[in-house]
Formats: C-alpha cells, sequence, structure tokens
C-alpha cells in the first residue's frame, strides 16, 4: 500500500491545479513576467549550523540527505520558516567514493529501488521534490531512472536534476513519465571561494535575465552563506526574483492539470518545444 500523501504535497498538488487551470485561462504574456531564479542548497541534514543558510532571507529551497543524522529536525525547521523541503536522493556516481546508506546503485532490482525511495521520503518529512544527489552514474541508465521516476510519479512530487553528468537521461525519463520536472543550471560552489561563488551567482542571473528563469545549486558552506547573504537582497534590483523551485515548475506551464483527484498521486506535465 502507497502511504497517504503529506499534507505539504497536497498544498503543493493544490496550488498546481489551481495554477494550471490559471494559465489556461490567462493570456498573460511571457514577456511581461520578471525573470526569474530558484536556488536549492543541497546537503543539509548533517550539521546544526545549516540553520544559519535555512534563516537567510528569500524563497530558497533546501534539498536534504535522508540519512542525515539532523535529517528531520532540520526538515521540521525549514518547513516552520516557510521554505520548501525537496529529498535529496543519494545515487551512484561514477566517481568510486564510499558511498551513504541507502545509495541507489545499478545493481538494484526494481523493488529495491522502489523501497529506497519510500524509506528515503519518510526521512525527510514535508519534502514536495527530490533532486539526485551524486548520481553521475545512475542517471545515464534509461532503466532505472525509468523505476525511479514512476515512484516519484507515484508520491505526488516533482523531480530536480541535478545534471552532475552531462550524459543525465533523468529530466527526460521524467518528462517521459509525466513528473514535474527542471534541470540545475548554474552550481554555484564547485569552486569554494567568495570570488568565485559571486561570478556563478552573475552567470545565474544573466541566464535567467536571458531566457527568464534559471536554477543554482549550492551547499551550505561558509563562504556560500557569505555570498547570499549579500546578494539576496540586490536581486531585484538587478530586475530578477528568487523564487522555490516548485513556481518555476508552476510558471512554466509544466504542470497544467491534476489527473481526476489530489488522490491519485498523478500529474501531468508537457516538455515546452
Amino acid at each position: 500500500m502507497l502511504r497517504n500523501i503529506s499534507k505539504s504535497k497536497k498544498r503543493w498538488l493544490k496550488s498546481s491545479l489551481l495554477l494550471g487551470l490559471l494559465l489556461s485561462f490567462s493570456a498573460h504574456s511571457e514577456g511581461s513576467e520578471w525573470p526569474v531564479i530558484s536556488i536549492i542548497i543541497d546537503d543539509i541534514g548533517y550539521h546544526q549550523s545549516d540553520r544559519q543558510m535555512i534563516d537567510l532571507p528569500g524563497d530558497i529551497t533546501f534539498a536534504i540527505l535522508p540519512n542525515g543524522p539532523k535529517a528531520k529536525p532540520l526538515a521540521d525547521y525549514a518547513y516552520q520558516q516557510g521554505k520548501e523541503v525537496m529529498l535529496h536522493m543519494p545515487m551512484q556516481s561514477t566517481l568510486g567514493l564510499a558511498a551513504e546508506v541507502g545509495v541507489l546503485n545499478i545493481d538494484m532490482q526494481e523493488s529495491h529501488v522502489v523501497a529506497g525511495l519510500r524509506e528515503a521520503f519518510t526521512k525527510v518529512p514535508h519534502a514536495i521534490g527530490l533532486n539526485n544527489h551524486q548520481g553521475s552514474l545512475l542517471t545515464r541508465h534509461p532503466g532505472h531512472m525509468t523505476w525511479v521516476m514512476k515512484e516519484v510519479q507515484r508520491q505526488g512530487v516533482f523531480f530536480v536534476d541535478s545534471r552532475t553528468s552531462s550524459q543525465s537521461v533523468a529530466e527526460d525519463i521524467a518528462i517521459e513519465q509525466g513528473v514535474p520536472t527542471v534541470r540545475r543550471d548554474v552550481f554555484l560552489d564547485h569552486v569554494i571561494d567568495k570570488n568565485s561563488i559571486k561570478l556563478e551567482l552573475n552567470r545565474l542571473i544573466q541566464l535567467a535575465q536571458k531566457k527568464g528563469h534559471a536554477v543554482g545549486i549550492g551547499h551550505p558552506h561558509p563562504e556560500t552563506l557569505a555570498v547570499l547573504r549579500e546578494f539576496i537582497p540586490l536581486l531585484k534590483s538587478q530586475g530578477v526574483l528568487l523564487v522555490p523551485i516548485s513556481k518555476q515548475l508552476e510558471r512554466n506551464g509544466r504542470v497544467l492539470l491534476a489527473k481526476k483527484s489530489l488522490t491519485t498521486n498523478g500529474l501531468l506535465a508537457i516538455k515546452h518545444k
């Protein structure tokens, strides 16, 4: 038996439905909207100091590692602060690094992939979406990603492709399986240096100004925290809005209608040409 959808997921599904209906009847032009960026902070769940990231102003989204010792209290805290919460699901990498407990790997059968995802969701309350932690190997495999996306669709959540590999098929498989999805555009702190992080934030803003939207992923490093404290209050003056990742899915029109009712867990998604 599938577990019931949490209140936070129901709320997100309901808002997606309402916005989808509005999009159907609205003649709102793309040009009249502000460019938007979303910032996801990965790897939350291991340190109490992660609360400093959650305390930042603005609609930042937090991706929480399910086996972090502070995963649940930090997920609860982010939710209480009005921030969106995602599951940061460990997946097998090509780097040969020591895997975390519960990592999805290419030797798993479908039943083990599904069980791993369901267990991980129980450890991250309020999660309304999922992105991959590492996963440069697993996200290349259409079969395994199909199993992942079928379960994500059943859970009634969205997927963000972290794009840890240029060969990732995760976004395409998500679309095939009817899962609302976007991809990461910029890693903010691949180089952990304030000047480098500022350059990547500026690149994120420029991408949003060019195409209307962009997604950046960062991590709870002190350098990233310091730069975000400086940048977030200035974003509107640069002509961009910071929005939760779910709002990009809604805004882009990827979620149009919920299937039948909020209890079916089904979402229709389209890929815009």
